[in-house]
């Protein structure tokens, strides 16, 4: 039998199946598509970092490239996948994009101001009060935002667990072996016995790295670098809204509202507010690493 490819039997077959050719080259590229999408590690709600900006602020030279800073100086240990960065209008589509991300628990720290104005009626306002005020003082909301220092105390507990009481001893190997088990066991990232082992150390490295953090940012609070933005509302209650940026000197050149002095349109930060975003149980022991972002701001900015 006479099987051998000549030009005349080649161009009879381009002309005839090619056709079947692209389908077959098509359905390879999709199958491959597909086969990496699954095995591609897709970043849960805790592996996630994104900073807002709400209406009313303006982007610093820095905040659009937040995300890659944030890699780049490795503020976060191993296991945030995504970082990044957003600004939100108050009225329209960007509302519309900042309601669709909230709903589904989308967004870790915001900026917002906090410029409160006093109405001819005595009712007091501003961007970041409209969060948490309905229509009547007795439907105030303050479940959008987690109470910041409720949130370092908690993060304090969390860190007892593996260094004692008082932050001082040494890391607690077993009990972060079995932190990370029971987050990243299933973790396609760590298939193999050996990859679990690498991935124990860098849990490790994570744990040390947000207790150096958190004691940094306490300090600033006990400095007042960092402060409280309260409110007080109905019954007279008082709730801890955010954190104010007023002593982060150098932080205008990544958010900041302008105002105007003398005829002229200014830079201000002295009522922006950093607000923490409560996500409920979704991000896990993750949620903590606010903290490593607040120690950024503060070696970076202050």
């Amino acid at each position: 039998m006479d099987a051998r490819i000549t030009k005349q039997r080649l161009a009879n077959m381009l002309s005839y199946d090619w056709l079947k050719i692209i389908g077959a080259i098509a359905l390879a590229a999709v199958v491959f598509c597909v086969f990496f999408m699954m095995i591609a590690t897709r970043a849960t709600a805790g592996q996630t970092f994104y900073v807002y900006a709400y209406s009313g602020l303006a982007e610093g030279a820095e905040f659009s490239r937040l995300g890659d800073d944030l890699k780049a100086r490795n503020v976060f240990a191993y296991d945030i996948l995504d970082t990044g960065s957003e600004t939100f209008s108050k009225n329209g589509y960007g509302n519309s994009v900042f309601m669709a991300r909230r709903s589904t628990g989308e967004g870790r720290v915001m900026f917002v101001d906090d410029v409160r104005t006093e109405s001819e009626d005595g009712k007091v306002s501003s961007t970041l009060l409209s969060f948490i005020e309905g229509e009547g003082t007795e439907q105030e909301n303050f479940s959008i935002f987690l109470d910041p220092q409720a949130f370092l105390n908690d993060c304090e507990n969390y860190l007892k667990n593996f260094f004692g009481e008082d932050l001082s001893e040494e890391l607690n190997t077993e009990k972060a072996r079995s932190a990370f088990m029971a987050r990243n066991g299933k973790d396609k990232r760590y298939r193999t016995s050996a990859k679990k082992e690498a991935g124990v150390l860098q849990e490790s490295e994570r744990l040390k790295k947000l207790k150096d953090d958190f004691l940094a940012v306490k300090e600033a609070v006990r400095e007042s670098l960092l402060s409280y933005v309260t409110y007080t509302g109905y019954g007279d209650k008082t709730h801890t809204l955010g954190f104010s940026m007023r002593q982060i000197n150098k932080i205008t050149s990544l958010v900041y509202y302008t105002a105007e002095e003398d005829g002229k349109k200014v830079q201000k930060k002295d009522d922006l507010v950093l607000c923490l975003f409560d996500n409920g149980t979704r991000e896990g022991d993750l949620k903590y690493e606010t903290v490593n972002f607040l120690a950024y701001l503060l070696r970076t900015y202050k």
